[in-house]
């Protein structure tokens, strides 16, 4: 289960570079239970860079990371503390949803609960899915976790507008019990549920106080 206690966590320092391409320079990220962290970036800007250094899934030139009071090192140790949903499944294409579940050590009657037409694939292995439908059960197992903290890399592609409102609603839901952290280029969907919003540009993170700092740092025009 969830704690409940008030974590938090601080990815500082950021550098990343590959060649004389520097990708990020010095960014930063950090969450909180009770709070949705909204990151936005127009594409190629190295949003998904960032998330795979904090996971330790990139070398980078410089990093520092932080659970509360102590400092994390290894991405052994940061899957303990965050479950990330990146841009490409994690799902077995072979194996069927009720067995994942399993695997995952959680509870697929609680999923059919959120989604009711997932109670008739349970046999179905994930090659069957559509896009969408694997989103949506990628999504699930990454909120629903034991985990204090969540990333979700791009959650609302391939999601249908009604799909979209019910993952909304998950990820009101589950703020109360971690730190969730959303990057999406619907960022229409992204402002209704973000607590805080960052942009990332030119390899550094700017704190969005409101829409017009969307249009000062030519992220969209309003």
């Amino acid at each position: 289960m969830h704690s409940t206690e008030k974590n938090t966590l601080l990815a500082d320092s950021i550098r990343l570079a590959f060649g004389t391409y520097n990708v990020l320079n010095g960014a930063w990220l950090r969450s909180e239970t009770g709070k949705v962290t909204g990151v936005l970036g127009r594409n190629g800007c190295g949003k998904s860079c960032m998330f795979r250094s904090i996971m330790g899934e990139l070398k980078t030139q410089g990093l520092f990371v932080k659970f509360n009071d102590s400092v994390i090192t290894g991405s052994d140790e940061m899957g303990r503390y965050v479950k990330y949903m990146a841009q490409k499944t994690f799902l077995p294409p072979k194996m069927p949803l009720k067995q994942i579940f399993e695997y995952f050590g959680a509870d697929y009657e609680a999923f059919t609960e959120d989604f009711p037409r997932f109670a008739m694939y349970p046999d179905t292995p994930v090659k069957e899915l559509s896009g969408g439908e694997v989103r949506i059960v990628e999504i699930w197992l990454c909120l629903c976790s034991d985990a204090p903290f969540c990333i979700l890399d791009e959650p609302f592609s391939y999601l249908a507008p009604v799909a979209v409102e019910v993952i909304q609603k998950l990820i009101r839901r589950q703020k109360e019990k971690m730190g969730i952290i959303v990057s999406d280029h619907n960022y229409e969907a992204l402002l209704e549920i973000a607590d805080e919003v960052l942009l990332l540009s030119d390899g550094y993170v700017h704190l969005i106080k409101d829409r017009s700092d969307l249009v000062r740092y030519g992220y969209c025009h309003f």
